[in-house]
Parts: C-alpha cells; sequence; structure tokens
C-alpha cells in the first residue's frame, strides 16, 4: 500500500509499485493495466495523482496509451535492435540492401537558412544551395522506420530521378569515389509522432519515437548526406556512437 505520509509524493509511490508489478508479471507485454478509474478507487487516490503516474511510465517506455482502447504495457520483448556502431542505418549512400525500402517522395527544394547552416554553406550571402529530398520507409516484419535525407545537388545532381527507382549507394557513387562517406556523426532525442509520421508508421499520434540525425562526412571532410530517422521508442533498441568511422 502506499504511505500518505510519506515525503515522496504519491503519484511516484504508484508509479513505483506499478513498476514493480510489470516486472515481476502481474502486467505482461500487451496486457492492459486497470483504468484511472479503478486505480484510483484501489489505492485511494484522486484521478490526477493517477494520471500523473501513468503519464510518467508511459514517457519510460513501460506503458503505451491507446486512444479509445486503454493503456497497456509496452512490449520489452519484441524490440527491434539497430546497431549504430556498424556502418551509417538508413543512409541513403550507405544502403546496399533496398529489398525493404520504399519511397515516398523524391524531389529537389531550393535549401533554406537552416539547411544551408547544417551543410555549413555560405548562408550569409546570397548563394543557395538545392538539395534532393527524399522521403522513405524501411519496414521489417517487426517495425517500420520513416527517413528524411538530404543531398547537394551539385554533388548528386541525379539524385531525386534515381531515387524514383529505389537505387541503392553504389549507383549514386558511381565515379563519385572521393565523396564516399567515411564517417558520420549522429544524435538521438525522443519526440512524438505527427499525423504524417504516425500514418506512415502505423502508430498513435503523439507516440513517442526516436529522433536520430545523422551527418555524412566524404574523406574530404565535406557533408554530403543528412538524414533524419524515426523509430518507434516502444519497440526499437538503437545502440549508437557519437562518431565512426568504417
Amino acid at each position: 500500500m502506499l504511505n500518505k505520509y510519506s515525503s515522496t509524493p504519491l503519484y511516484y509511490q504508484l508509479k513505483e509499485v506499478l513498476i514493480k508489478a510489470i516486472n515481476n508479471g502481474k502486467y505482461a507485454p500487451g496486457e492492459a493495466i486497470p483504468s484511472e478509474n479503478e486505480l484510483a478507487a484501489q489505492y485511494s487516490l484522486s484521478r490526477p495523482t493517477v494520471r500523473q503516474a501513468l503519464g510518467e511510465l508511459v514517457k519510460m517506455g513501460y506503458l503505451i496509451k491507446i486512444k479509445g482502447k486503454g493503456t497497456f504495457v509496452a512490449d520489452f520483448i519484441n524490440k527491434v535492435n539497430y546497431d549504430y556502431t556498424k556502418g551509417f542505418i538508413h543512409c541513403l549512400l550507405d544502403t546496399i540492401d533496398t529489398s525493404n525500402r520504399k519511397i515516398i517522395e523524391s524531389t529537389t527544394i531550393v535549401g533554406t537558412l537552416e539547411l544551408n547552416k547544417k551543410f555549413s554553406t555560405d548562408f550569409k550571402s546570397n548563394f543557395h544551395e538545392d538539395y534532393s529530398k527524399i522521403t522513405y520507409i524501411t519496414e521489417t516484419d517487426e517495425n517500420i522506420s520513416y527517413s528524411v535525407s538530404m543531398l547537394p545537388l551539385n554533388y548528386f545532381p541525379n539524385a531525386a530521378e534515381l531515387m524514383f527507382k529505389n537505387v541503392n549507394s553504389i549507383d549514386l557513387l558511381v565515379g563519385k569515389y572521393p565523396l564516399d562517406p567515411t564517417s558520420a556523426k549522429s544524435s538521438i532525442s525522443l519526440v512524438n509522432a505527427d499525423t504524417v509520421i504516425a500514418k506512415y508508421m502505423k502508430l498513435p499520434e503523439n507516440a513517442p519515437l526516436f529522433k536520430v540525425e545523422t551527418f555524412l562526412y566524404a574523406r574530404t571532410g565535406n557533408i554530403v548526406e543528412f538524414n533524419t530517422t524515426y523509430y518507434n521508442a516502444y519497440s526499437s533498441i538503437i545502440d549508437i556512437s557519437r562518431t565512426r568511422r568504417v
């Protein structure tokens, strides 16, 4: 039972009780937990207190809320491991196997100030870089990832056209040996799925996602690709290094 005289907040006590119950198997992966009303009655708590505890567990990845259905224990068993210490996962310039990839959009865009800054182009002058923007999903039996890649048009003038054919990195880099990526830097953050991403990843809107941003560097030191990929935070394990070389 909870100790109402403790200095530890009641929502935190309930959170710890539920974590223990999940870890002990009282609530199995995929199983619904009691409703807010049921938990409030069981532990003599207010609904806002229960809601705060459940919200914390959703953020921590223990629970998942499905609109109109309830709150369920996240599946900790069936997770896909993405190893970012081996190659540049889901980046266009490192993709050999395209069998699980589906191109959603492949077009040419004029670089924004923000995008030019990412590629370190001369954004202070009137010079504007153009880019190929490729949006795609990569689907396996267990998971779907959603990606957006930016390639400088002056390095890869035919990228948008080629990516409509879902080509691999060899086709993009033919005759461009100096642009072959040799290193990368990645960062990861936790975000919520918007309407578009949720649709393609077959997830509820606002579902938690790992957002991995990756810069690929050629042997010349130039940035040749900026990739943003989203992964289902409930079913993904990401091994990631800040800087890696292959």
